[in-house]
């Protein structure tokens, strides 16, 4: 598995994984509380400062930004369609704080310190066939998947500006979705060869 993690000294790198990670699921339900307002749009400054605090490059912040840029503007694009336009910048504002905040997530903890604090807070359900080991390798993967999401949206719009054909801006979904496919076909094949498969 691919580490997203960026080695720095820096409060949130020393912080527990349990305590980040426990911040970053009731900071997600949290935020779905947020009435709908253009004021809301300031809760994705949040995660961005936290970039500052981590110590972590600008140019890294920059890349897992615009790597969203796409996405976001496709979100944006649709919600505008099915609903008004301040409901829409409060989805968009939403979907944008968790996943960078599940990137600075990823940023500042190691897999191992990860996987460790899951396996401890899935341990008590051991006795009633769950594995504790395998759920804390699913959360790893998952969150790391959203990097290389981001990844693929930016590959695929750059291959496709590349060859100089003009097309519709939701023309990238079908492309990423492969990938993605292809993507955890991969992950599946490498855990099958370590015997995680079972």
């Amino acid at each position: 598995m691919l580490s997203l993690y960026y080695p720095a000294d820096s409060v949130l790198h020393r912080a527990p994984a349990w305590l980040k990670l426990a911040i970053l699921a009731l900071g997600s339900v949290a935020l779905f509380f947020l009435p709908n307002s253009y004021w809301s749009v300031l809760v994705v400054l949040v995660p961005l400062l936290g970039y500052l605090v981590a110590h972590l490059p600008l140019r890294l912040m920059g890349t897992d930004v615009f790597r969203m840029g796409f996405l976001l503007v496709f979100l944006l694009v649709t919600q505008l369609i099915f609903n008004e336009p301040e409901v829409a910048a409060t989805v968009v504002a939403r979907l944008t704080t968790i996943i960078l905040t599940a990137q600075l997530f990823t940023r500042t903890t190691r897999i191992q310190h990860l996987i460790a604090t899951v396996e401890r807070l899935v341990s008590p359900l051991q006795p009633v066939g769950v594995n504790p080991y395998k759920v804390a390798l699913a959360v790893a993967l998952m969150l790391s998947a959203l990097g290389h999401i981001m990844g693929f949206i930016r590959q695929v719009r750059d291959a496709q500006r590349a060859r100089g054909v003009r097309l519709a801006p939701w023309s990238w979904i079908v492309p990423v979705l492969v990938l993605s496919l292809k993507h955890s076909d991969d992950m599946a094949d490498a855990l099958a060869v370590r015997g995680l498969d079972r």
